[in-house]
């Protein structure tokens, strides 16, 4: 599967769930950061990609992509912008804005008729009315930039590379740099374990983008992640993974199987263990609607392309099974 992935998929514009493809602004929209300002780890394009990250959930990767497409300039600026999103926190009026924790307990932010509605309090003007219209996923889902800006807040940082610097100036190990980042950002709404796993992947994990160096490589163990979404479930499932079926089980059951795998030996430029990497193989190879989409793939090949491929991953392509 991983030989699969290197040989179609591994640098191209359609390894979805990269960095590069937060950088095509004909995938993400106005979403998309630049090269340079990602590599120089700028505060504000990687402010952008986290709360891009955090869209990935419980929808297929291109629909969420249409959906970041489809919001134009002037309202992107206002769902990414860090230092707005504080001062319209801080000046809303409004106690449910006051921290992660009233966000999450007090406000009651929904839908009625796709209009944003907030049943906390009604009367008062609430910019996550709009944001919840905007991102077009559930009710609550507004919420979701605004709790990372004071999640950022509350971890005592003014932006991301400020956080960056204060967890590696005090953590003891690049383990337990990893570990504090992910559970920073955890504070947020509807930031995961999955989504910080894919925010910290793509600015810290090398390999993923080739030629492109992640701004966040150096101090952190980037061999501790990796992202079990529902593709990768799909594949633990195929192979018959026991269980148990907890986040971290299942990450450290995944970065054991990459521990089989010599990057190195398969492409010489590359890390020999990149548990990140591997993960991307079984990620893709199990994405019907991503495979679907990109021209490199043997998705709809004929019955000679599949014969081509080793028995076992005939077994349990999408393609065949479905």
């Amino acid at each position: 599967m991983v030989r699969w992935y290197l040989a179609r998929y591994h640098g191209t514009p359609w390894d979805t769930g990269t960095a590069r493809m937060f950088m095509a602004p004909n995938l993400v929209g106005h979403f998309a950061i630049t090269e340079g300002a990602y590599t120089r780890g700028d505060p504000d394009a990687l402010f952008k990609l986290l709360v891009a990250t955090a869209m990935f959930q419980k929808r297929s990767d291109q629909q969420i992509m249409r959906v970041l497409r489809g919001i134009d300039e002037g309202d992107t600026r206002d769902l990414t912008d860090l230092a707005r999103l504080r001062r319209r926190a801080a000046a809303g009026g409004c106690d449910a804005l006051d921290s992660t924790t009233s966000l999450r307990e007090l406000c009651d932010l929904t839908k009625d008729g796709g209009r944003g509605v907030c049943r906390y309090r009604p009367e008062a003007t609430c910019h996550l009315r709009r944001h919840t219209e905007l991102l077009k996923r559930y009710g609550h889902f507004g919420k979701v930039p605004s709790s990372i800006a004071l999640a950022i807040k509350e971890a005592g940082a003014r932006d991301l590379a400020v956080l960056r610097a204060s967890v590696l100036n005090t953590a003891k190990s690049p383990e337990d740099t990893t570990a504090r980042l992910k559970d920073a950002l955890c504070r947020a709404w509807r930031v995961s374990e999955k989504i910080s796993s894919m925010f910290l992947s793509l600015v810290a994990v090398p390999d993923l983008c080739p030629g492109v160096a992640p701004p966040w490589q150096e101090g952190l163990d980037w061999t501790q992640v990796v992202v079990v979404d529902s593709n990768v479930d799909l594949f633990l499932r195929a192979i018959g993974y026991p269980g148990p079926r907890t986040y971290e089980a299942r990450r450290q059951f995944v970065r054991a199987l990459a521990r089989r795998v010599d990057l190195a030996e398969l492409k010489p430029d590359l890390s020999p263990y990149n548990p990140r990497l591997v993960q991307q193989a079984f990620y893709l190879f199990m994405s019907t609607l991503n495979r679907r989409e990109g021209p490199v793939d043997c998705y709809d090949g004929t019955p000679e392309t599949c014969s081509r491929c080793p028995s076992e991953l005939r077994g349990i392509c999408p393609r065949r099974v479905t």
